[in-house]
């Protein structure tokens, strides 16, 4: 049976009992889904022992006895806990349990991918992984997981609900058991094993039980009207009859969630009623306008964009040039001109210089006439033109994006004259595609083939499939528009990792020079108010401010070696200056050989080469045998005292802390910024803002600002696909922009949509401009 297109059940009177009646539909569901995951899991259980042996190799034996007590152990409790897991989730879904985040469920690694911090390599092949298992299986189920889907949304009064919340769904399945194998100890490669047979024996047996949960869904009258998920490419390009749209008259939730998803839409070829027909359903055919019902205010406001935009765009933009008589053409007719023209552009292109009025009435004109149109479809072809038009200025997008969405003027012309929500609807699924297109082509570039990747690839794909598809059915949209969320999330996970991992590394460079400036504090402090031998200072600062970054650096793990290091310091300093007494000399005399021993460990730790430090350890001796043990006029093995230069290190040297150096350093720095729009412009700009530059061979190119110090203002900038663009501090991007190397765009604050009907509000004046849109 065709879930996608199940037939229509009459749905049953909603009474007093339906929080019952939900809650005992939920529990039918889950009794066969539990069934089947009991006898799928054991069937996964027993053959895991064998396939952990077939999978290892002489030397591993001993690592695959340890993996195969684990799962010995963990067999006699992990399905039912996993069937718990999923039960619970299931069942919030009729209100009975609050499942929260932090259950198994909504812990998956599947939902928390994009707050992941840095990777590494074989966790992110595991992930990807676990992806590819769960992707295949969505596919595999995709009409049966959009019913379902739809159904549960319908039942638990859920907007959007993601298929990877798909309480039933192969997402929800395969991270709760991934979530439950990370709490036992097997090695990597079993539960790599364990994930592909969970895949192969448990997942892709899922269909019949889906389908049969959707039987009881179907029997209880939920939902009983799906949209179609699969996409026709064979349907012809002749004109074709009005559809008749059949919608549920009532459903399970009761008479408050009736809305737009479950009304017959208002269409009626003379402007009658839509009818109900036996199966207590509407019925009403779509193609004339004279019907068509439109709150007065919605219209009045696009009747006043229609003449502001008449009047703005002069004779060229809103006539086709053709003399204009005879009767009225029907809605119906026009529509299906417009769906050939549309599907010609297939073909043949694009032209973007014509517009639509010229297209149409070449299409209809008879010796340079054409029929009248009706009023509103006047209206709206001068709406749609208008709502374009600010498309095609959208500073936003890229070129290339522009020219790709304004491809489906006529399909949105068509879904404007068929569908009044429109404009009245922000979750109206043709304006959810477009500001799905947006969001994903902000980051494409024309020109530069590696970023020009299969998102952008994916986009034309979509609107190829709108402008060839596309006839009368606007469920077209809610289709393609889902199928594009899933593809967007599924390259999103990708993005995400990579953009962390060039996060982690412009933050590892920072802290590598920040380790540097802690390091040469540390020394500049102890040295200072000491005079010491130049050939000392040069060790100090060249060689052990490099001792000092390593252990810096691994003072997590190894803390104790930060202050050894800072020992030395003090140590050497204290050997090489004149003692103030006997005591101190044989003090130092008595410390000096451990003091060697710790400055050769040291420079080992940093592979320090032998051969340059033998002069520096020569030195030394030398100096240690004329301060501690020798009269200091006597000259020692050719060292004389008044050859050698030392080094007054500067008594004012201040004591505040170097955080509080840092800050006043980038506060000057900010500070002698030139006080122009340019300056501001960069200090106000936000992580997740676009901008555009040139690359070094002259190719416009768009990043996003990943990243922003708070202690140097560096800023790293990323591509559409999450690698490194730029890496540029927040002075110098204000002299970028002031030399117009680089355009700041911003972000998508609001959705395009939204965007293109308040730019269109700009050409109203009065009282009409105070008429919102959703």
């Amino acid at each position: 049976m065709d879930i996608a297109r199940s037939t229509v059940v009459p749905i049953r009177q909603v009474d007093s009992n339906t929080a019952m009646d939900k809650r005992k539909l939920i529990n039918s569901t889950l009794k066969v889904l539990e069934t089947y995951l009991q006898k799928s899991l054991m069937v996964h259980l027993e053959e895991i022992e064998q396939q952990f042996y077939d999978a290892a190799d002489a030397q591993a034996l001993d690592a695959v006895s340890l993996d195969v007590k684990v799962l010995q152990k963990a067999s006699r409790y992990l399905p039912s806990l996993f069937i718990d897991s999923v039960s619970k989730n299931i069942l919030s879904f009729s209100g009975e349990i609050d499942v929260k985040e932090g259950s198994s469920f909504f812990s998956s690694s599947n939902e928390g991918w994009a707050g992941l911090t840095l990777l590494a390599p074989d966790e992110i092949d595991n992930q990807l992984l676990l992806d590819g298992y769960i992707s295949k299986s969505e596919s595999e189920l995709s009409q049966l997981l959009y019913a379902l889907r739809r159904r549960i949304e319908f039942i638990a009064k859920v907007e959007d609900l993601k298929e990877s919340k798909n309480p039933f769904g192969p997402a929800v399945l395969m991270n709760t058991y991934v979530a439950l194998l990370k709490g036992e100890s097997f090695s990597k490669g079993a539960q790599q094993i364990l994930y592909k047979s969970f895949a192969d024996i448990v997942l892709s047996d899922l269909a019949d039980t889906l389908n049969d949960i959707n039987e009881l869904f179907i029997a209880a009258g939920v939902l009983p009207k799906i949209p179609r998920v699969a996409i026709k490419r064979s349907q012809v390009l002749a004109k074709e009859k009005p559809l008749v749209v059949e919608q549920p008259v009532q459903n399970i939730a009761g008479p408050s969630q009736q809305g737009a998803a479950t009304q017959a839409l208002n269409f009626s070829p003379q402007g009658g009623n839509p009818g109900v027909n036996d199966a207590g359903v509407a019925v009403a055919p779509i193609g004339s306008a004279q019907g068509f019902a439109m709150e007065p205010a919605l219209y009045n406001s696009l009747l006043n964009m229609a003449e502001a935009y008449r009047v703005e765009g002069g004779e060229t933009k809103v006539s086709d040039g053709l003399q204009v008589r005879g009767e009225q053409l029907a809605t119906s007719d026009l529509i299906s001109t417009l769906t050939n023209i549309q599907k010609t552009d297939v073909v043949a292109g694009v032209d973007m210089q014509e517009s639509v009025r010229s297209q149409v009435g070449m299409k209809i004109q008879v010796g340079g006439q054409r029929q009248p149109y009706a009023e509103q479809d006047d209206t709206l072809i001068d709406v749609v033109a208008m709502f374009f038009d600010v498309i095609l200025q959208d500073r936003h997008l890229p070129d290339v994006v522009r020219v790709m969405i304004a491809q489906l003027q006529i399909p949105i012309l068509k879904v404007a004259m068929m569908d009044k929500e429109f404009f009245a609807k922000k979750s109206h699924p043709a304006r959810q595609f477009l500001n799905a297109l947006s969001r994903a082509g902000l980051g494409v570039v024309e020109k530069n083939t590696k970023i020009k990747n299969a998102v952008f690839e994916k986009m034309e794909e979509l609107v190829a499939r709108v402008l060839m598809d596309f006839d009368t059915d606007v469920s077209i949209f809610a289709e393609l528009f889902e199928e594009f969320e899933i593809f967007m999330l599924q390259q999103q996970r990708q993005i995400d990792i990579l953009e962390e991992r060039s996060r982690a590394a412009t933050k590892s460079n920072e802290q590598l020079e920040l380790t540097k400036r802690k390091a040469a504090y540390e020394i500049a402090l102890r040295l200072s108010g000491h005079s010491i031998p130049e050939f000392v200072h040069l060790f100090l600062e060249d060689a052990w401010k490099d001792v000092l970054v390593l252990a810096l650096l691994r003072h997590e793990r190894e803390p104790q070696e930060v202050e050894k290091c800072m020992q030395v310091v003090g140590r050497l300093i204290t050997s090489v200056s004149e003692p103030a007494n006997t005591l101190e000399k044989k003090s130092i005399l008595a410390d000096l050989g451990r003091l060697l021993k710790d400055i050769k460990v040291g420079l080992e730790n940093i592979s320090y080469d032998f051969h340059q430090s033998s002069p520096f350890f020569k030195e030394l001796e030398s100096w240690h045998r004329r301060v501690l043990l020798v009269d200091a006029s006597e000259p020692i093995n050719g060292l004389d005292a008044n050859d050698v230069m030392m080094v007054d290190c500067d008594d004012e040297f201040s004591i505040e802390s170097l955080e509080d150096s840092l800050q006043q350093e980038l506060n000057a720095s900010l500070q002698a910024m030139p006080k122009d729009k340019f300056s501001k412009w960069a200090n106000k700009m936000q992580v997740g803002d676009w901008i555009e530059y040139s690359n070094t061979e002259q190719q416009v190119l768009r990043a996003k600002l990943s990243w922003k110090s708070s202690v140097t203002s560096s800023c790293l900038f990323v591509d559409a696909r999450g690698g490194k663009a730029l890496d540029i501090g927040l002075v110098d991007f204000a002299e970028e922009l002031r030399q117009k190397r680089i355009r700041l765009l911003g972000q998508e604050k609001a959705p395009l949509v939204e965007r293109v009907l308040s730019g269109m509000k700009k050409f109203i004046k009065g009282d009409a401009a105070e008429t919102s849109f959703a």
